[in-house]
């Protein structure tokens, strides 16, 4: 009994050593440092973008009180007079100098969370409010300008310097709606998996399985595509066993039968579960 415990012993020793030397383990040690690595990265760019967040709503507090202004003095009877109009003049001027910057900082802003590696649609959404906002707000200031004008031409200088902020916001708005689509299309191409399954022959055929495991030059037009993993909850197999081939963490997926009997993969955890590889390649026994 004690040389049984000895021998293993021995053996686990002898095992954990080769896996540790393994190239496996060495690839999950670097991509565990590489994830740490980009943790602190990821922190430093959400500081970044808050801190920008923060000043774009400081701006647009700050030009509350002029907007008020502006709309009291549009809606108020009669010619303006010298005092009113130069009020008006140079908030005029403030409130289009603050929505640049806004309009700058938004761009900053989209660029930021486009470069980074956060990934966030919330952040996405806020920003996109922010703009929203921005574009309201010039809008808002181009009909004030409108009704001031009729009132007294003396403040029609300022149209032009409005209509370029006007042309700008739209610039910005033609920028994001780019952007967006290439934060879509970058999505997309994350989300996107391949699966495919088949016998020994037919995976040999296809170059898919090699020695027992996936081929390095196997044919990628054999696979199945699935553009959101997420939808990818249950795979039929149409066999009575299947054996994964390509690698996949424990315990994010199942084997399961389907009411005739029929195996299937179940996938519990979809990011876990893809967090490998995106190549799914299940043997199957028919």
């Amino acid at each position: 009994m004690k040389k049984v415990v000895l021998i293993g012993v021995v053996l686990t020793v002898f095992f954990s050593s080769c896996v540790k030397n393994s190239a496996e383990y060495k690839t999950l040690q670097a991509q565990k440092d590489s994830l740490e690595l980009a943790n602190v990265k990821s922190q430093s760019e959400l500081d970044e973008i808050v801190s920008l967040l923060n000043e774009v709503e400081d701006n647009f507090k700050s030009i509350k009180s002029a907007e008020n202004y502006l709309t009291v003095q549009s809606n108020a009877p009669g010619e303006l007079t010298p005092s009113t109009r130069a009020r008006i003049h140079s908030d005029m001027q403030f409130v289009t100098e603050t929505l640049n910057k806004n309009k700058e900082k938004i761009a900053e802003l989209e660029n930021k969370l486009k470069n980074s590696s956060l990934n966030s649609s919330k952040l996405q959404q806020v920003v996109n409010d922010l703009r929203a906002e921005l574009e309201q707000k010039t809008m808002a200031l181009v009909t004030l300008n409108d009704e001031l004008e009729r009132k007294n031409r003396q403040i029609s200088e300022l149209s032009e310097s409005v209509g370029t902020l006007s042309r700008n916001v739209q610039d910005l708005k033609v920028q994001s709606d780019a952007q967006q689509q290439t934060i879509s299309q970058q999505q997309t191409e994350i989300n996107t998996v391949f699966y495919c399954f088949g016998t020994s022959k037919e995976l040999k055929n296809q170059k898919i399985l090699e020695n027992g495991n996936l081929g390095a030059n196997f044919n990628r037009d054999y696979f199945i595509k699935v553009k959101d993993f997420n939808k990818l909850q249950i795979v039929p197999l149409y066999a009575k066993k299947g054996t994964l081939v390509s690698k996949h963490p424990e315990g994010s997926y199942e084997f399961t039968k389907d009411a005739n009997g029929q195996v299937e993969l179940k996938i519990l955890d979809p990011k876990n579960f893809w967090s490998l590889t995106k190549y799914l390649v299940v043997l199957v026994n028919v």
